[in-house]
């Protein structure tokens, strides 16, 4: 039984590799990613953030997220070369809500370490 789950998964993998880049994948591994920053797994959440970029590169919440994940590490600066592929026009209210969260905890980041 476990081998035929295995390959399952790299059936489905598979597909998704020949499938890319397309506007429909990706929002899985999204909605898992998400559910793993809100419990701290930010290692594993990154992975997920990154391919679902991969499968879809037209989806700027993927970027958007993925920056919230970078930011919850620490790695401020790559947070903000995320946040800097994707444009304003592109972002709704939510996404600029993180592109907020994140440029003030920068900035309060650098006050603290300049004082």
């Amino acid at each position: 039984m476990p081998r035929k789950s295995v390959d399952s998964h790299d059936r489905d993998e598979r597909r998704e590799d020949v499938l890319r880049p397309c506007p429909y994948l990706g929002y899985d591994r999204d909605r898992l990613a998400m559910h793993l920053v809100e419990r701290g797994a930010y290692d594993i959440a990154e992975s997920q953030f990154r391919r679902a970029i991969w499968l879809n590169p037209f989806e700027p919440r993927f970027k958007t997220h993925l920056a919230w994940c970078l930011y919850k590490q620490g790695r401020h600066a790559d947070a903000l070369a995320c946040l800097a592929e994707v444009s304003e026009a592109e972002m709704d209210a939510d996404m600029k809500a993180i592109v907020r969260l994140i440029e003030q905890g920068v900035s309060m980041k650098s006050v603290e370490e300049g004082g």
